[in-house]
């Protein structure tokens, strides 16, 4: 068991690693006075670097508003003020962006939030990997309250309780995993609308649904399990 755990602690531990290694947006040139930073001229123009520097040029836009247009600043107007800003500064950054890899800035543009498969799949891995080991643990000690072999009814009833629970709960807190590790991934807790980019916020319901068969999955494992445990007891005296 705790051979296990250290196994899928190791694995976690690399998927954030790898999360931080190949997802981070760029540290370096970040400012608030919507300049763009020079970049190496052998960087390549293919879609996952033009992605990584529209996001980036994103978030200098966000810092650039928050900072001369911002709700706590004394230049702050109104929304629509902040907003045109921000957009407006985001175009200016796209079309220099365009102009040091030589493509039309509307691709620059189009692919902002393209290319993200790997920085999903390093935030959403992890913390799967977790609920599911929370799910096997209580499911084995749902059935060792209740144990199968004597009678799967209350069992199963405190499993379809426990299951919205454990459903809902992993929802909620899987949402906020991913609020905080993109946060931390684009190096700024202003995430104003990028929030709605991220993959938990998109596919709520889809999650849900797959965290109760999770759970279920675990409860029948574990149960049928326990059963032929049970069963095999009088045998290996």
């Amino acid at each position: 068991m705790q051979l296990v755990f250290a196994s899928r602690l190791h694995l976690m531990a690399t998927l954030v690693l790898l999360l931080c290694a190949t997802g981070c947006v760029r540290r370096d040139g970040r400012n608030s006075d919507c300049r763009w930073p020079r970049e190496p001229a052998n960087d390549p123009a293919d879609a996952r670097h033009l992605s990584a520097d529209a996001e980036f040029a994103e978030d200098l836009a966000i810092r650039y508003a928050d900072t001369n247009h911002g709700l706590r600043t004394r230049y702050y107007v109104s929304g629509k003020v902040y907003e045109a800003a921000r957009d407006r500064c985001m175009g200016v950054l796209f079309e220099q962006i365009a102009r040091e890899h030589g493509v039309p800035a509307k691709r620059v543009s189009e692919s902002l939030g393209r290319n993200r498969a790997h920085i999903d799949a390093a935030v959403i891995l992890p913390f799967a990997l977790l609920c599911c080991f929370i799910a096997v643990a209580v499911a084995r000690i749902m059935w060792r309250r209740y144990p199968p072999s004597e009678g799967w009814i209350p069992g199963a009833i405190i499993a379809l309780f426990l299951s919205l629970v454990f459903a809902i709960g992993s929802t909620m807190l899987g949402e906020q995993w991913s609020w905080l590790t993109e946060s931390y991934r684009i190096g700024n807790d202003h995430m104003s609308y990028r929030v709605q980019r991220l993959f938990w916020v998109r596919h709520r319901n889809e999650l849900f649904v797959g965290a109760l068969i999770v759970f279920w999955l675990a409860a029948a494992t574990e149960g049928a399990r326990q059963m032929r445990s049970k069963h095999s007891l009088p045998a290996g005296r």
